[in-house]
């Protein structure tokens, strides 16, 4: 066989003492219990092979085909989305220490970054206003998933109350999670006019016994929940009550456990993270400490080392690759410990004033926003309930459409979104803090040219 092209650093002599070695004649000869008709009978068509400069020009050429947030003025969410996010945090999640270093097992030689994750449940504790928090979970959507078997193994019910108005891809998975665990979910519909949860069905499901009430605020149409009624609904029926919430909202709004929600999840992306087609992201989930031991994942604490010492230990870890996997919270609860990281520095430079100022400036900004394209003919507030920093709106042409066209003139507009029954075109539209004024002026006035020309 002839020497391959490319990157392949065997010499021939390399390749005929290997042949030797293993006692063949020919690599032809490892492969001759292979019908003839099923091996290939001539070289593969493939370019020929680049230096290492061409191969970076190459791909560079190929990567500034796509699409991005920083190549388009960014108007997406639906639960991950575009915030600033410091120079800082990149530069101390680079360093090598952290970089490298993998999920404590021997917890007594990795007192570095267990203090980075203690620090972690500190600060999300706080955020959250809950006293125990884990050293984070995959993302959002396992965050929720997760909650919800925490709640069905502290209550002993099998039964969720639901709400619609959840993220769609985290309901996925929180149905993947429970099927086959015999677990039944029922979904409440939410109220048409606000876009907020029908609290006369909440109240209806609420008569047969359930380990939960779970719902998202701002939910998956940028409205806020009225978080306190829906807490006390549920403890009214002996429920726990799992809350699902947008971090940086937390800045300017009460916080989950404020209200009383035993369980609070979250997608931390937007504490840090920058956005990325599924990942790395990383879940957040907070609870009292009546529940402490169902929580999923891994605890840090404190205790001394051999000499007395104060030092810092995972002080809970029942998970599956554990000695006591037999009494596992959970069998899929990757620690993203990187990620928390990333959160730890943001939310320890921004501090509360920084994340104040970084949610009062996305809601202004997108509360101007709708208030503006309001104004353009044709166009509606889908909900009329209270949002934070995200809205749908209903369009007069077709969405997707719309969409494109935007697209075409350097704008990720929002994402489609179709009434429930079909019947109108809507969009979900998310702003932040990195949008100017100019910037926003800019998009009302080619998405009002855009409307024109496709209507």
């Amino acid at each position: 066989m002839a020497s391959l092209p490319g990157y392949n650093v065997l010499r021939e002599q390399d390749r005929s003492h290997m042949l030797e070695k293993i006692g063949v004649d020919s690599i032809d000869q490892l492969i001759d219990f292979i019908p003839a008709n099923l091996r290939l009978q001539q070289p593969l068509d493939l370019p020929v092979a680049m230096s290492e400069w061409q191969l970076k020009s190459h791909l560079t050429e190929l990567a500034s085909q796509n699409e991005s947030a920083d190549s388009h003025v960014c108007f997406l969410g639906g639960g991950v989305y575009d915030h600033h996010i410091p120079a800082v945090v990149d530069t101390i999640a680079s360093r090598g220490e952290f970089l490298t270093a993998y999920t404590p097992y021997q917890p007594e030689i990795s007192q570095g970054l267990l203090r980075v994750l203690s620090d972690f449940q500190l600060v999300v504790g706080r955020l959250f206003d809950v006293p125990v928090v884990n050293c984070s979970v995959y993302d959002g959507a396992t965050a929720l998933a997760e909650s919800a078997w925490m709640a069905i193994s502290a209550s002993g019910e099998n039964r969720l109350i639901v709400s619609d108005t959840i993220w769609p891809e985290h309901l996925e998975v929180l149905h993947l999670y429970m099927a086959n665990r015999d677990v039944e979910i029922e979904m409440i519909s939410h109220d048409e006019s606000a876009g907020t949860c029908d609290l006369a069905s909440l109240e209806s499901a609420l008569q047969q016994p359930a380990a939960a009430v779970i719902a998202q605020s701002p939910n998956c149409f940028g409205i806020l929940e009225d978080v306190k009624t829906l807490v006390q609904k549920a403890h009214q029926k002996d429920c726990l009550a799992v809350i699902g919430c947008y971090p940086t909202s937390l800045g300017i709004i009460e916080a989950p456990g404020t209200h009383g929600a035993d369980i609070v999840y979250a997608e931390g992306q937007s504490l840090g993270l920058p956005l990325a087609a599924g990942g790395p992201y990383m879940g957040m989930i907070g609870t009292r400490e009546a529940l402490i031991d169902f929580l999923p994942g891994r605890l840090v604490g404190e205790t001394k080392d051999i000499k007395g010492e104060p030092a810092l230990a995972l002080i809970k870890q029942e998970r599956e690759q554990h000695v006591r996997r037999h009494k596992a919270t959970s069998h899929i609860c990757s620690n993203q410990a990187l990620m928390a990281l990333r959160t730890l520095v943001y939310l320890s430079l921004m501090g509360e004033s920084g994340l104040r100022r970084v949610a009062t400036l996305s809601a202004q900004k997108a509360h101007y926003l709708c208030a503006e394209l309001e104004k353009v003919a044709g166009i509606s507030k889908s909900y009329q309930g209270a949002f934070f920093n995200e809205f749908c709106i209903d369009v007069p042409v077709n969405a997707s459409k719309l969409i494109e066209k935007l697209r075409q003139q350097g704008f990720h507009a929002g994402i489609e979104c179709s009434s429930h029954d079909n019947s109108q075109d809507r969009l979900l539209i998310a702003v932040t803090e990195t949008k100017s004024l100019d910037t926003l002026n800019h998009f009302i006035q080619v998405f009002t040219q855009s409307l024109k020309k496709l209507s």
